[in-house]
């Protein structure tokens, strides 16, 4: 994946990252701005969408949209991959997956893959516990 070169830090754009950095909940850009206002009382809803624009360029932050169509933020940006609850729309990040071996898709389809993003959809855990038990 090609990232754009860095852009000079800002104060917004540090506390947006730090803000998507310090959780693990996949969030969203109006639960980032929630956040970041505690922090900044004067930021707009569009200095943290900006910010998220150009964290993400840059290769920071990675985007995943969830059941609800939204894109959820996270700072964590080494290989893992996700698993979205069909139930609660909770995303989870989920660790050891073996990445497919995309180099044989250029001789199946003519594409050049950058990058491969893994979700999967299903229940979590805190879900199927509370499926009542069968008898």
């Amino acid at each position: 994946m090609k990232h754009r070169p860095r852009t000079r830090e800002t104060k917004q754009r540090r506390v947006v990252y730090e803000t998507i950095k310090n959780t693990y909940s996949h969030p969203t850009a109006d639960w980032v701005f929630d956040q970041v206002r505690h922090t900044l009382p004067k930021v707009s809803l569009g200095t943290v969408y900006r910010n998220l624009g150009v964290l993400k360029e840059e290769g920071l932050v990675q985007e995943i949209y969830g059941n609800d169509r939204r894109a959820h933020y996270d700072a964590d940006v080494s290989p893992h991959a996700h698993l979205i609850c069909d139930s609660c729309d909770q995303i989870t990040d989920v660790r050891n997956v073996k990445n497919i071996d995309w180099r044989t898709l250029k001789d199946l389809v003519g594409c050049e893959v950058a990058d491969q993003k893994v979700i999967f959809t299903g229940r979590c855990a805190g879900c199927l516990q509370q499926e009542p038990k069968k008898a």
